[in-house]
């Protein structure tokens, strides 16, 4: 549990790879709105996986 670091709401909290600010935690609503946005970067294709935001 903790605070989002962009809207600020208090709960549960994922992590997001975003593109400018680098890795923080947020909630659910923003994860999804950066996601829907393309704003994050994927770690995944680092690894050697391939994601739909790495193509």
């Amino acid at each position: 549990m903790g605070k989002c670091e962009l809207c600020g709401k208090e709960g549960s909290r994922l992590e997001a790879d975003h593109k400018e600010l680098g890795r923080i935690m947020v909630c659910q609503e923003c994860w999804s709105n950066l996601y829907d946005g393309n704003r994050m970067t994927c770690s995944i294709g680092a690894s050697g996986g391939s994601c739909p935001c790495c193509r």
